[in-house]
C-alpha cells in the first residue's frame, strides 16, 4: 500500500514539473519575441499585426463562445421547464379524462394553465381551456396531447 502512495506521489511531482517547464518555455518564447522585436525597433509590422490579430481573435472568440454558451443554457433551461409543465398537464388531463367528476384534477389543471400561458403558445392554452370546458373530452384530449408533443420536440 505504501508503494502505491509513493508511486502516485512521484507521478504527481513529475506531472507538476512538466507543466512548470511547459509554462516556463512559453514565457521564454514570449520573452525572446519581445527581445527580437525591441532590437529591430518594432519595424517588423507583420509580427506586430499578427500579435494584435491573435489577441483580438482570442478576446472576440472568447466573448462569442461565452455568448453562445449562455444562449444555449437558456434554451436548455426553457426546454426543461416546458417538459416539466407538459408532464404535469398530461398527468392532470389524464386524471380528468378518466375521472371527469374530479374537481381537484380540474383545479390543478387550471392552476397549471397559468404556467402554460407563460411558457407555451396560445394554441396550447386554448386546447387546455377547451378540454376543461367541453363535455366531449375525447377530441379535445387528443388535440391537447398533440399540442404538448409539438412543444416538447
Amino acid at each position: 500500500m505504501n508503494e502505491n502512495k509513493k508511486g502516485y506521489w512521484v507521478y504527481s511531482v513529475l506531472v507538476v514539473l512538466f507543466f512548470i517547464l511547459l509554462i516556463a518555455f512559453a514565457f521564454y518564447l514570449i520573452y525572446d519575441l519581445i527581445i527580437k522585436l525591441a532590437d529591430k525597433d518594432f519595424s517588423n509590422n507583420t509580427v506586430i499585426q499578427a500579435l494584435i490579430t491573435l489577441i483580438v481573435t482570442v478576446f472576440i472568440g472568447g466573448y462569442f463562445s461565452k455568448w453562445l454558451e449562455i444562449k444555449n443554457a437558456k434554451k436548455i433551461e426553457l426546454f426543461k421547464i416546458q417538459r416539466e409543465i407538459s408532464l404535469r398537464v398530461i398527468d392532470y388531463a389524464t386524471i380528468l379524462y378518466y375521472h371527469p367528476e374530479s374537481s381537484e384534477a380540474k383545479e390543478l389543471l387550471v392552476s397549471e394553465s397559468s404556467k402554460v400561458k407563460l411558457y407555451f403558445d396560445d394554441d396550447t392554452l386554448k386546447a387546455i381551456n377547451n378540454f376543461i370546458t367541453q363535455e366531449n373530452k375525447d377530441l379535445f384530449y387528443n388535440d391537447l396531447m398533440d399540442k404538448l408533443k409539438k412543444a416538447i420536440k
